[in-house]
């Protein structure tokens, strides 16, 4: 298992730093294990993208230089009359001067008083050259941004409504998504339900051409025949959530809604362990288990059950 964690650890490397990350938010989800060999699932609720919450994937305005948002001012010493110009300040940059910058000052015992004046032509094109250069910088910077969380999601960008809303109808035709609706912001509404072999492998949800894929659920044959249940993604001290939420280098966690939901698991093998908070219970020849997950969780731990047949 640690094994495993580690593995997930490594391939998340880019999006530790990038902040993008794919996690459920309020959902229902149920599991049934027949035989060893078949597998039902089902999945209503929400999905959510997430999103660094530092500005980086968030689209510049590109709104054109205006002169008239340009402050040019003079601090005149009273005993002299020195005249020093300061910095010009445009739109809603810091200004050290404006009248809430400190109201701590006392204006009336400063040995100066600021002036307001035109601005020169020449401070007008230096500060218009420099705020063209910002936004250049930040339109690369969010196209890099883009192209690196679409690749990674196959195609949506948080953030950018008409990809998500894109993302939505091309993930509805594929096999198993009932429902796939953007909800606004970085949130899909989903219905996902589908019954098939186990094989060797089974996980949800599979986005279709990501880089990365986001196992809340999986299902893994070991080579005697038992079935392991885990969730790598969403719980669990080596989870993505918990390694998302890390603040390394001083960066910021991305924004998320609760995640809060619901796993049943039920089977007809015999469940050698499991971690769930009450067990199991029978009826006939089932076995069902429940785990809360996210902000009702009962355990830190990650659901994780054995079930031989």
């Amino acid at each position: 298992m640690k094994q495993i964690f580690k593995f997930v650890a490594a391939l998340s490397a880019p999006l530790l730093l990038s902040g993008c990350f794919l996690l459920p938010g309020k959902f229902n989800a149920k599991l049934t294990i027949l035989d060893g060999d078949r597998y039902e699932f089902g999945y209503t609720g929400q999905i959510q993208m997430t999103m660094p919450d530092d500005g980086k994937m968030k689209k510049p305005s590109n709104e054109p230089f205006d002169p008239a948002k340009l402050k040019c001012r003079d601090r005149v010493y009273k005993s002299n009359g020195e005249v020093n110009a300061e910095s010009p300040v445009y739109g809603d940059e810091y200004d050290r001067y404006g009248k809430d910058a400190d109201p701590s000052i006392d204006n009336e015992n400063l040995s100066y008083e600021v002036v307001d004046r035109e601005c020169t032509d020449e401070e007008v094109t230096n500060r218009q050259d420099r705020y063209e250069r910002d936004q250049a910088r930040k339109q690369k910077r969010y196209e890099e941004e883009s192209a690196m969380a679409g690749a990674f999601f196959g195609g949506p960008i948080p953030g950018d409504d008409d990809s998500m809303v894109a993302f939505a109808k091309k993930l509805s035709k594929y096999q198993g998504w009932k429902k796939v609706e953007h909800a606004g912001g970085n949130i899909f509404d989903v219905e996902y339900s589908e019954t098939g072999p186990i094989g060797n492998y089974f996980s949800f949800p599979v986005l279709p051409d990501a880089q990365m894929q986001y196992p809340f659920f999986q299902l893994i044959r070991r080579s005697d025949g038992a079935v392991e249940m885990m969730t790598p993604g969403i719980a669990g001290q080596g989870s993505l959530f918990n390694m998302m939420m890390m603040k390394e280098s001083g960066g910021k966690a991305p924004e998320i809604s609760d995640i809060d939901g619901v796993l049943t698991v039920e089977t007809n093998g015999t469940v050698v362990n499991n971690n769930s908070v009450d067990g199991f219970t029978v009826k006939g020849d089932r076995k069902t288990m429940s785990w809360k997950i996210g902000k009702s969780a009962e355990s830190e731990d990650g659901p994780r059950a054995l079930i031989r047949f």
